[in-house]
C-alpha cells in the first residue's frame, strides 16, 4: 500500500574515485599471475556501463548545488522518512541496488532532494494558489492496517480485532504486507490521492483513534484497516503551514523535475570534452524528445 521506492543507478562514487586516484593511469588496481587490471582499464569499463547516467547526474548535482542547498539534516530527515515506511527490508532493498546508507545518502537522496527543492522554486504558493488547493485539501490520516489475499482469512482476522485481538501482534503474523506488518500494520500518513481508492476511502471514513473499518477489498486484496490519527480540517489560516507543505507536494511529480532540470542545464554552458560521453544529457538538452518527433 505504500508507494514503491524506486532506486536510482547503481551507486558507482567509490570505484570512479578509485579509477582517478593514483599517479598513473597504468596503475594496477588489482594484480594477477595473468596480468593486471589498471585504472585506465577499470575507468575505461565503469564508462561504458555506466558513465551517461553517472556523469549526468554528478554534473546536475554540481548545477543544482549552485543554486540550491540541503543539509545533512535535511538528508537524514529524508533517509529516516525511509526507515519509517520500510523498516527491516530497507537496508536489503539498498544492497540489492548497490547502495550502502553513505552512498544512498550521498548519490540519490541528496540529488532527489536538490531536485524537489528546484521544483518548489517555481510554485506560486500565494496565498490564492493555496486557498484554491484546500478548498478540496484533507489533512493526512495515520492508519495500520492488515492485508491478506483470502477473504475467508480477513473475515477471520477482522472478528479477532474487534473482539479485543491484538492489533499490532495479528499484522505482524498475518499481513502480506511485509513493509509495514514489521511496524504492527502502521502506514506513513498519507493524504488524498496517495492509496487506491477503496482503501483511501475505508481510512477516511474512519473518524476516531481506535476505529476499525469493515473488510475491504481492493487490486492488492482485503484489508482491515485502524484508525491511528484523524486531525480535523480546521481554518485556512490554522491549516496554512500544513497545506503549503501538501501542496508543494503534490508539485513534486518526476515530470515536473525533468522540466525543472531541463531549464537548468540549458542556463549552466555545459560542455561535454568526453566523445564517448557526448549522449549523457539527452534527456535534459531536449535531443531526446526532439529524435522522438
Amino acid at each position: 500500500m505504500k508507494k514503491k521506492l524506486v532506486l536510482g543507478m547503481v551507486s558507482m562514487m567509490g570505484l570512479f574515485s578509485l579509477a582517478a586516484c593514483g599517479n598513473s593511469a597504468n596503475d594496477a588496481v588489482v594484480e594477477t599471475k595473468a596480468g593486471d587490471v589498471t585504472q585506465q582499464e577499470l575507468y575505461d569499463a565503469m564508462k561504458a556501463k555506466v558513465g551517461d547516467q553517472y556523469i549526468s547526474q554528478l554534473t546536475m548535482t554540481k548545477i543544482l548545488e549552485d543554486k540550491y542547498k540541503v543539509s545533512d539534516k535535511d538528508i537524514d530527515a529524508a533517509f529516516q522518512t525511509f526507515k519509517d515506511q520500510y523498516g527491516e527490508q530497507l537496508s536489503t532493498m539498498l544492497q540489492q541496488s548497490g547502495y550502502t546508507e553513505k552512498t544512498f545518502k550521498s548519490d540519490y537522496l541528496k540529488f532527489d532532494l536538490l531536485s524537489t527543492k528546484a521544483v518548489e522554486a517555481s510554485v506560486d504558493t500565494s496565498d490564492k494558489a493555496l486557498e484554491a488547493y484546500y478548498k478540496t485539501w484533507q489533512p493526512n490520516i495515520t492508519v495500520e492496517h492488515i492485508l491478506v489475499t483470502d477473504k475467508a482469512k480477513a473475515d477471520e482476522l477482522h472478528k479477532k480485532v474487534t473482539s479485543g485481538g491484538n492489533f499490532e501482534e495479528l499484522a505482524k503474523a498475518n499481513s502480506t504486507d511485509t513493509g509495514s506488518a514489521t511496524q504492527g500494520g502502521k502506514l506513513a500518513p498519507f493524504g488524498p490521492g496517495k492509496m487506491l481508492p477503496q482503501f483511501e476511502k475505508a481510512a477516511y471514513a474512519l473518524k476516531n483513534k481506535g476505529d476499525i473499518s469493515p473488510v475491504v477489498k481492493t487490486d492488492a486484496g482485503y484489508h482491515i484497516i485502524k484508525m491511528l490519527d484523524h486531525p480535523a480540517k480546521t481554518t485556512f489560516e490554522k491549516d496554512k503551514a500544513q497545506v503549503k507543505k501538501d501542496y508543494l507536494a503534490s508539485k513534486v511529480t518526476a515530470e515536473a523535475k525533468t522540466a525543472a532540470l531541463q531549464k537548468l542545464y540549458k542556463k549552466a554552458d555545459v560542455k561535454i570534452d568526453d566523445k564517448d560521453l557526448k549522449d549523457a544529457f539527452t534527456q535534459y538538452d531536449g535531443s531526446a524528445t526532439d529524435s522522438s518527433k
